[in-house]
């Protein structure tokens, strides 16, 4: 038996994050800050973790929560829970990097990428092993742009998460695809 799209909303509702941050930000009652932890926790970690390595991804992510915990004041004027969470996400990992000294500034230049397919560098793996590990080759920049559109973010979105401007996240992204292409040795 089907029930109407009606009824299944109010069996399984539907979490606003604006909503959600806002109440928590004027009443502090944990029960918000859990919903946003459920419905972000996941995808801010994995994009965390597609710059940096587990240890770090987790850090991190226990840092952005506590400054969303304590930025309760200036949370009224954010319209994009999702486009500010992952903000934070970003300029702490970038933060952390840059203390750590790990921080990869410049931009790759094709001839720093192997042009050997994935397929010798990778034996025997499956697909999605060697997409990854395609990902784990772009530089920076290209590969943050990458995962924020795999995050469902637009370019415009991705432009006001970087500070960059829209010709230069295009250009990241195209470059990105391009050497996933051709690591993976497929059609450019």
């Amino acid at each position: 038996m089907k029930l109407p799209s009606m009824i299944k909303g109010w069996l399984n509702p539907q979490i606003d994050p604006e909503r959600a941050l806002k109440s928590y930000a004027s009443t502090g009652n944990s029960k918000y800050l859990t919903l946003l932890v459920e419905h972000f926790n996941l995808s801010l970690y994995h994009y965390v973790l597609s710059q940096s390595d587990q240890e770090l991804a987790e850090d991190i992510i226990q840092s952005v929560w506590l400054k969303v915990m304590h930025a309760t004041r200036s949370t009224n004027e954010h319209t994009n829970v999702k486009s500010w969470l992952f903000t934070i996400a970003r300029n702490t990992l970038i933060d952390e990097l840059r203390r750590q000294q790990r921080w990869q500034w410049q931009e790759l230049s094709e001839h720093y990428l192997s042009h050997e397919p994935v397929e010798q560098v990778v034996s025997e793996a499956d697909r999605l092993t060697q997409f990854n590990y395609a990902i784990t080759q772009l530089s920076f920049y290209q590969r943050e742009a990458f995962i924020f559109q795999q995050e469902g973010f637009s370019v415009l979105e991705i432009c006001q998460l970087t500070n960059e401007s829209y010709e230069t996240i295009k250009s990241r992204l195209r470059y990105a695809r391009n050497n996933i292409k051709s690591l993976l040795g497929t059609q450019a």
